[in-house]
This record gives C-alpha cells, sequence and structure tokens, in this order.
C-alpha cells in the first residue's frame, strides 16, 4: 500500500478524534490557566501574564504530517505523542521570576520534559528565541483544585520574560506572514536584537538588586510615608523587612491592604509594627516555603500566625479564590505543629 495514503488514512482519523475532543481540551486549558494563576497568586509571585490557546485544525495537522528522514511518521502514536496541543504562556518581569515560576509549577503538576531553550542557545555559541519549556501532567497525586475531571492531561508552559516575549512573538509575525524568504539583514537584525535582550534582561535584574538593597537599608524611614495604609505603603514596608523576596504584584498589595483592613490594621504604624514582629525565619521552618514567597504571601502567613483562626473567618471570602478557606486552614495547622 502507497505510504502517503496509509498516512493520509491515519492522519483523518487523528484529526477526526481531535475534533470530537475539542470542548474538552478548551475547557481542560482553561482551567489549567486558572490553577496556573492561582498558585503564582498564591505563592505572591509577581508575573505579568499567563495566556492559553489549544491547537486548531490546521496547525494540528502540519504537526502530525511531519516525518523522519526515513519517511515514517514522526508522531506515529498520534495525538498521544503530542505534547502542545494544550498550551500556556507564563509572561514574567524578570528572569528570576521565571525560575520561580517553575519551581511552583513543579509542585503542582507532574513534570514529562524540561527544554532550556536559553541554555541551547548559549551552547551553540548563537542568539535567538530564548525561554524555558516545561511538559507538565495534570496527576491524580497533585491536581489543582479545579483539574480534577481532566487527570493525565499533557500540557506544554512556555516561560519567558516579557522582552524574550516581545522578541518571539514578532519574530514569529515576520517570519511567517511572510511572502518569500526572509532577508539576510533581517535575520542578522533579529540575531543582534536577541542579544541586546539577554543584556536587558540582564540590566533588569541587576536593577531589581540594587533597588532590593537599597530599600532594606534601615536608615530609610517608612514612616515619611502617609498615615493612611495604601498598598504602595504596604510594597515599601515588606521591601524592607523582606528584601531578599520576591515582590508580588501591584494589585496583590492592595488586596493586602483590604486583608489588614479587616483587623483593623489602617495605618502605617500599625503596619510597620505588625511587620516588626514577625519572626519570618521560624514562619518560614514551619510553612516549610518550596522557594522565598513573595512579599503578599509572606504577609499572609503572618496574619495566620498573628490572628489564627479569626483571620480565615475574617477574610476567606476576599478576593477570587473560592479555596481560600481550605488553604488558609491548612497552612494554619502548619504554622500550630
Amino acid at each position: 500500500m502507497d505510504p502517503d495514503l496509509t498516512h493520509d488514512r491515519l492522519i483523518e482519523q487523528w484529526l477526526e478524534e481531535y475534533a470530537a475532543s475539542q470542548h474538552e481540551k478548551r475547557a481542560a486549558a482553561n482551567a489549567i490557566q486558572d490553577a496556573i494563576a492561582a498558585r503564582l497568586d498564591d505563592d505572591g509571585l509577581n508575573y505579568h501574564a499567563i495566556e492559553y490557546r489549544v491547537k486548531d485544525h490546521q496547525s494540528l495537522e502540519q504537526k502530525l504530517r511531519r516525518c523522519n528522514p526515513d519517511g515514517n511518521l514522526k508522531y506515529a502514536d498520534g495525538l498521544r505523542g503530542i505534547d502542545d496541543i494544550i498550551g500556556i504562556r507564563v509572561i514574567t518581569f524578570l528572569q528570576l521570576d521565571v525560575e520561580r515560576a517553575m519551581t511552583a509549577l513543579r509542585n503542582s503538576f507532574d513534570v514529562i520534559a524540561h527544554v532550556d531553550k536559553t541554555a541551547e542557545q548559549r551552547e551553540k555559541g548563537e542568539f535567538g528565541y530564548s525561554g524555558q519549556h516545561l511538559v507538565l501532567r495534570v496527576s491524580e497525586a497533585t491536581a489543582p483544585n479545579g483539574c480534577r475531571n481532566h487527570i493525565g492531561e499533557r500540557f506544554e508552559v512556555q516561560f519567558r520574560t516579557i522582552l524574550q516575549h516581545a522578541w518571539a512573538e514578532f519574530e514569529h509575525d515576520i517570519r511567517y506572514k511572510s511572502a518569500g524568504p526572509v532577508p539576510p539583514e533581517v535575520n542578522r537584525a533579529f540575531t543582534l536584537a536577541s542579544g541586546l535582550i539577554e543584556l536587558a534582561d540582564n540590566q533588569f535584574s541587576t536593577i531589581s538588586s540594587v533597588v532590593a538593597a537599597e530599600k532594606a537599608n534601615p536608615g530609610e524611614a517608612v514612616t515619611l510615608l502617609p498615615v493612611a495604609l495604601t498598598g504602595e505603603a504596604l510594597e515599601s514596608i515588606l521591601e524592607q523587612a523582606l528584601p531578599s523576596n520576591p515582590r508580588s504584584r501591584v494589585e496583590q498589595y492592595e488586596w493586602l491592604r483590604e486583608l489588614l483592613e479587616m483587623h483593623g490594621v489602617t495605618t502605617v504604624a500599625q503596619a510597620s509594627e505588625l511587620v516588626a514582629s514577625a519572626d519570618w525565619d521560624a514562619i518560614s521552618r514551619k510553612v516549610q516555603y518550596k522557594f522565598a514567597p513573595g512579599h503578599v504571601r509572606a504577609a499572609d502567613d503572618l496574619l495566620l500566625v498573628h490572628y489564627g483562626q479569626e483571620h480565615i473567618d475574617k477574610t476567606h471570602a476576599l478576593g477570587h479564590d473560592r479555596n481560600r478557606r481550605a488553604k488558609l486552614t491548612y497552612r494554619l495547622r502548619k504554622l500550630r505543629d
């Protein structure tokens, strides 16, 4: 039988199978995106955006038709051999935030594979696409809330800084929408831009470290901030108290202000006194963080230590996490052990 004809029949069968599962795949992708956002928010991590997509029919068919040098299909197992039918992008501001986000997700899903695209470029002595890719699976043992109906679902997560993301999106747009071969000068320009982006990412990391060290200087008086407590004031207080911990998303500091308000903490002086009373090392030992938590997560755990069950009762409904009460209850048990 003609191999091409056999391939066509297999691919047609796989595409029919995929069409029947489209609704399920989109539901899984949405649940996984929500679970990833919830996990990063729980850890108080800063990120720019979390995006997802489900492969369309045309893109999947192109991938299924790829062949090895011997003429056999590269994905002989069909859909079971493709890990990026569901694709997630986590876009951060700093390279260090990429590493923290990867650590967080390793503890929420099974890791099937890890590809370091940045390291691959360095080993070749080249500049180009940079980023980290994890192939993950929703497992029975660690399935996050909202993902229990999608046990076994595989997906790929691409982690990029916002600069890496801009380069990748523009490069993809130019190459795939070009009517013909891309001119050599365009390839050279992309290579130069990639090198500059790597340099800029490194400088942003340096700037962040220097600023954090400056804000940790005891000579900086938080009392100069407005008397009324604001999210901005909380960010300054926590940067001084926890200079080595990552900053949280801007909107999370305002959410923390609402948590504090529920306990009658409404001024900079009150918040500063509460933060100064913390035994951060003891909290870290009891919770057993996998990495340094973001400011807001650390402060939320401090409130659990300080107010106990009252904190759960007063704040479990604040925010968008429907599972906050259960999570707080679990963390309180660890803090009291």
